[in-house]
């Protein structure tokens, strides 16, 4: 995008731009220095979910409506019935941090593009789409689903995404759940679950991945359409970044354990964006930053609201239960309770319901009961990733479905061995904690 077709965005696109900029400094400022009120930095998303209402799809907005309904009635009988006010405020913070995190990842993506376009052909065959599938999942990891629409573009441009291609992005987007530091799921999960730690969590979540990357390789290298199906061209330039900023991020929490990891993810993120452009391209440094303020950053419509709608939630169920002195946890969570919860999670992803409202909701109501908080948080990693894999209301596969034409019952086919195997895997990591951590 070119300075002129900048200038002709519509004003309010601009200003949300901008808007959700300011909201990330503030959040930053709180975060290291305490002098903003997180109240106040969370008020800037409000203004900016309203300008963005226009740019969301009906069933967004519907979901989102409907979060923060039931959270605002919540709200108002916890207050009537003279529960804690502190829970209003936490409401119109608005997840702020998370909402800061995911502002400052998708400036990555400015680095990251420069990495994973080509004109090159498509390479056929099964060594090329297992590629593709370990390639994509470490993009994905740092840059989130807007990988799949780079690589699902370029794999579909003159042709037809197959339903064999749609399966591996799929794959190679929603395993990230399980383990990566810059997606979203793991930013919610350590606020659902404080005091759930990044390096438990990871080296749990990582071979967890593993073992769902090998099964998904096996199950596309024996798909009768393998040999003849184009995978991208994945170089080593495309794969550097997502490691080392992962390295980064492990090594920073060591040594400042004091911050949290969703704030120096929005740190490091930005700091790297901003490094690159200043070390490789000094003099449109600028330009690239101004374009994706003002085109990339109103593209998180559907992010910013359903997290905001998902913060008042949070605080109408947590001031509801207490205002009526309700307990729906069960007295311990063990890891026998931890695979009930995986199973209703996934189960409640499969009608639709999105993986931030279940981890929130999940959170509210089983940490009273929760003495190993690492138990909560892996359990709802391992549900976000299994349900957005095999849910078809997930966003991911509602954007297979409509930007590409795959097949909902296709991937529900296609998922039909994945479904048990993974949930089967997710009930004996939970086990294997316990035993190990007990």
């Amino acid at each position: 995008m070119d300075q002129k077709t900048i200038s002709t965005l519509p004003l309010s696109t601009t200003v949300t731009g901008w808007t959700l900029l300011l909201m990330l400094l503030l959040s930053l400022i709180t975060a290291l220095t305490h002098a903003v009120p997180d109240y106040i930095a969370g008020a800037p998303v409000w203004l900016a979910a309203a300008l963005l209402i226009r740019r969301q799809r009906p069933s967004q907005l519907i979901q989102s409506a409907v979060l923060l309904i039931a959270g605002a009635t919540g709200l108002a009988i916890g207050i009537y019935q003279g529960g804690d006010q502190r829970y209003l405020m936490k409401a119109f913070e608005a997840n702020q941090m998370i909402i800061a995190m995911l502002i400052a990842v998708s400036f990555l993506r400015i680095v990251a593009t420069r990495g994973i376009q080509t004109d090159e052909q498509l390479p056929p065959g099964r060594t090329a789409m297992l590629r593709t599938l370990f390639g994509t999942h470490l993009i994905a990891a740092v840059i989130n689903i807007s990988s799949i629409m780079i690589v699902g573009d370029r794999l579909s441009n003159h042709r037809q995404l197959t339903p064999l291609q749609g399966l591996t992005l799929l794959r190679a987007f929603s395993i990230c759940a399980c383990w990566s530091p810059f997606f979203a799921a793991m930013g919610v999960v350590l606020i659902s679950a404080p005091g759930a730690q990044l390096s438990t969590l990871m080296i749990y979540g990582l071979p967890t991945a593993l073992i769902a990357l090998i099964f998904s390789a096996w199950q596309i290298s024996h798909h009768p359409d393998s040999d003849k199906t184009h995978g991208y061209p994945m170089h080593a330039g495309a794969l550097w970044m997502p490691l080392l900023l992962a390295i980064l991020v492990i090594i920073a929490h060591h040594y400042l354990p004091e911050l949290s990891v969703i704030t120096l993810v929005t740190l490091i993120s930005i700091l790297f964006t901003l490094t690159y452009l200043l070390l490789r391209q000094p003099r449109d440094c600028a330009i690239h930053l101004k374009t994706h303020i003002h085109e990339g950053l109103p593209k998180l419509g559907s992010e910013v609201t359903l997290f905001l709608a998902a913060a008042v939630l949070a605080s109408g169920v947590a001031a509801l239960l207490e205002s009526l002195q309700l307990r729906l946890a069960p007295e311990h969570f063990t890891a026998a309770e931890a695979c009930l919860t995986l199973s209703a999670l996934v189960g409640l992803a499969l009608i639709g319901m999105h993986p931030v409202t279940s981890a929130v909701l999940a959170g509210s109501i089983l940490m009273p009961s929760v003495s190993d908080p690492n138990l909560l948080g892996i359990t709802l990693l391992l549900s976000w990733s299994i349900g957005v894999g095999l849910s078809p209301f997930s966003g991911v596969q509602l954007s297979l479905q409509s930007r590409y034409g795959i097949s909902a019952i296709t991937l529900m086919k296609l998922n039909r061995f994945y479904g048990p195997f993974m949930l089967t895997t997710g009930f004996a990591v939970l086990w294997t904690y316990s035993a190990v951590s007990g």
